[in-house]
């Protein structure tokens, strides 16, 4: 099951979009926020429960890249019903949360993500941004940090640098 969460998650995440509170916009210098494609498999399964979340899983990814953040809310949700410890639901729920500038419902959603999952490096990078619109900056940089490291590990060198580029900048604040 683990394995299918991750595989969808990384196959969900293709290219999405997000706009930044305005302070936020300021620091980063940008309007949005590009995750790269990143590619996996989704192993297959038998289980009807399991298909069925992985695909509310999946169009709920799909309605992110599509900008349609109050629906993949909606299939997020029906993941969560069927898988409650779903960690990629509850980040994807977090993404269209702070799509729609729900700060305080995307800072939850991360947090239940990273307590389920802790190492999912996404999870902690919107979750640093999050902070630094909330104005945690500490908050921001630690979470940022984390990121780094996991992207790092990971071989996302061009996340890394974005999370260690928002940390100086956040530090310069």
């Amino acid at each position: 099951m683990k394995g299918l969460k991750l595989a969808v998650a990384i196959l969900a995440l293709g290219t999405i979009f997000i706009s930044p509170k305005a302070d936020a916009k300021s620091l980063f210098n940008t309007r949005q926020i590009l995750i790269s494609q990143v590619t996996g498999q989704i192993p297959n399964s038998d289980n009807e429960k399991t298909n069925d979340a992985k695909t509310y899983l999946e169009r709920g990814f799909k309605r992110i890249e599509n900008k349609d953040f109050k629906g993949s809310i909606e299939d997020f949700n029906q993941v969560l019903k069927i898988e409650p410890n779903n960690a990629y639901a509850y980040l994807g729920r977090g993404l269209a949360s702070f799509s729609l500038e729900q700060y305080q419902a995307a800072k939850t959603d991360f947090d239940k993500a990273l307590e389920i999952t802790p190492n999912i490096a996404y999870a902690h990078f919107f979750r640093g941004y999050t902070n630094y619109i909330l104005k945690d900056k500490l908050g921001a940089i630690a979470d940022l940090r984390k990121a780094s490291t996991l992207f790092k590990k990971e071989g996302n060198q061009e996340f890394a640098q974005k999370a260690d580029n928002a940390i100086q900048k956040i530090q310069e604040s």
